[in-house]
Parts: structure tokens; sequence; C-alpha cells
């Protein structure tokens, strides 16, 4: 990450705008105001430092794919950290409540449920863009393998543990590992192709 300070957006608009020219900054600033607090909710809701992690990265990909295709249009008086922030809640109680996440702990008798009727449709209608899907194309096998296996197929990190004959946490770490790359090419796939 660059050591140039973040920058402050006068407006939400302005905020929303350098999201979807794709800034760094922005995203930068996006990450810088919105994970800390993520983090302390998933930690105080049965989660890790690394499932926050993951619930991030991965809340925060649907939310920039929704503002590439158009799903998410910046609405007056809402907040995009907030957006974004309800967009990894919901990422974290799909998790907490899904099969390979109840092998590991059980639900809290208490979750702060966010209301997450709008962020569930646009993620249920979300699709894929161009640019993700080529950039994936540009990723080597294994990790190819992994990211589809996990984002799309959604199948449990125990199983692609197994499939490519892997401890676990080896698979957790790879996982992060392949999806910093999809970023990296990503970005590029976007740029040259002036989205």
């Amino acid at each position: 990450m660059s050591t140039r300070p973040l920058p402050i957006y006068s407006t939400d608009q302005d905020f929303y705008d350098a999201l979807s020219r794709r800034d760094e900054r922005a995203y930068q600033y996006l990450y810088a105001e919105s994970f800390p607090s993520f983090r302390h909710w998933v930690l105080s809701n049965s989660g890790t430092e690394m499932d926050a992690e993951d619930a991030f990265q991965k809340g925060l990909l649907n939310f920039l794919l929704n503002i590439e295709t158009g799903k998410y249009q910046l609405q007056e008086g809402t907040r995009i950290t907030t957006v974004v922030f309800e967009y990894c809640k919901y990422v974290w109680l799909t998790e907490l409540k899904s099969a390979r996440f109840r092998t590991r702990a059980a639900m809290p008798d208490v979750i702060e449920t966010p209301d997450t009727t709008d962020v569930v449709k646009d993620l249920e209608r979300m699709e894929v863009v161009n640019a993700v899907r080529q950039s994936l194309q540009q990723l080597k096998g294994e990790c190819r393998k992994l990211l589809e296996w996990f984002y799309v197929e959604e199948v449990s990190l125990r199983e692609i543990a197994e499939r490519l004959n892997m401890k676990e946490t080896s698979v957790k770490s790879k996982r992060y590992d392949c999806a910093e790359k999809l970023k990296s090419f990503y970005q590029k796939t976007a740029n040259q192709q002036g989205l």
C-alpha cells in the first residue's frame, strides 16, 4: 500500500465516482474506513482475524462488482462505508449459518442482524463481470481452480484441501494469496479496458 495520505472525499458522490473509476486511492480509503470496525464486529460474532479478512474481501468484491454492473447505484443519504459494511456482514452471517462453518463453531445466541434485504437481492442477482472472468483466466491452474471452487461453486475449504491434497490451513492461506493475485490482474484488465 502507498504511504501517501488517504484522500478525504467531500461527498459520498465524489467517493462513489472515484470507486467507479477504479481509483486505487479510493480502494485504500474504503479499506481504511471500513475494515477496522468490520473486524471488530466479526471478532465479536464468533470469528477470527482471518475470518474477518476473508469475509471483508468477499463482501468488498461483491460490492465493487455491483458498482461495475450498475446493480448498485448510490442513493442520496446513504454512506458507502455503511453499505460495504452491510455487504461484508451478509457474507459473514452466511458463513456462520453454512454447513462448512457449523463444524467449527456454534451459532451465537445473539447476533446483531443488519437489514440486508436489498443487499441480499443484489447479491443473489449479481453476475460476475467480464473483467473478473478475464482476470480469472490469467491465473495459473491451481490458483484458478481454488478460487472458482470456493467463490463460484461454493466448495468448502475442507473439500478443496482434500481435492488438492493439502491441509485446510494451507488452503486458506493459498486462497488469500490467489485472491490478491486476482485483484492485481483485475485492476490491470479493468485499466486496459478503460472501465
